[in-house]
Parts: structure tokens; C-alpha cells; sequence
């Protein structure tokens, strides 16, 4: 065991300060279930949550041409892939949701994101 379990507790703490300390929010939004002609482009989505995130508009070299942002989020964070995040600089739709691990402790959430356009 490399980590106690007042470690893991501890970086699971640091992470969520450095989380909220970013002092950005965003409002997820689910696709309300139901027939659709053309997929998730006709969906409706509703509101479920307003979470913390720490999002960042230039990802890294790699994902650029197809990932527009990457969020970090809380663990606990009620997020799911093809859900959208509302965020004071436009409209997401997550790609991917992946939890991150620090020596067996889940610390955060890795969400990648296609920003969509007009809306």
C-alpha cells in the first residue's frame, strides 16, 4: 500500500479545493427519454444538476480537431456521456466521462467536450 487512507482522503480534498477554487459552474443537461427521428440532435434535455468544474478551452495538442474543451468535475459529480454542459461560454456536449485515479482514490472526473455551435 503506497497511500494511507488519510492520504488518498487527502488528495481527494486537494482536488475538489483546486475544483472549486476555479469558482466555474455549469449546468448539466439529460436527454429526456423518447422517440426521436434523427437521434440526439432532435432530443429534448431537461436540467438535472449545477456543478462545480474547472474547464479548460485549449486542450492538449492531441485531442485538438476533436475534443473543443476538457472539464475536470468533481468525483460525486452526476455526469454522464451524451449529457450537455451549459457553461458561461457556450453549450458542450460530453464526449466522455473518465474517472481519475491517484493511487486507488478516485480524485476527480475527466470530461471531454465538442462545444455546439448555436446553441
Amino acid at each position: 500500500m503506497l497511500l494511507t487512507e488519510r492520504e488518498k482522503t487527502q488528495a481527494v480534498a486537494d482536488l475538489a479545493w483546486l475544483i472549486l477554487a476555479s469558482g466555474q459552474t455549469a449546468v448539466v443537461q439529460r436527454m429526456v427519454p423518447g422517440e426521436r427521428l434523427y437521434g440526439s440532435d432532435d432530443a429534448t434535455y431537461s436540467d438535472i444538476a449545477e456543478i462545480p468544474l474547472e474547464l479548460d478551452e485549449t486542450p492538449p495538442e492531441e485531442l485538438s480537431g476533436k475534443i473543443d474543451a476538457v472539464a475536470d468535475a468533481l468525483p460525486d459529480a452526476d455526469v454522464l456521456g451524451e449529457d450537455r454542459l451549459v457553461t458561461d461560454s457556450g453549450t458542450y456536449k460530453i464526449q466522455s466521462v473518465e474517472a481519475a485515479h491517484f493511487f486507488g482514490a478516485v480524485t476527480h472526473k475527466i470530461l471531454q467536450l465538442v462545444k455546439l455551435h448555436g446553441r
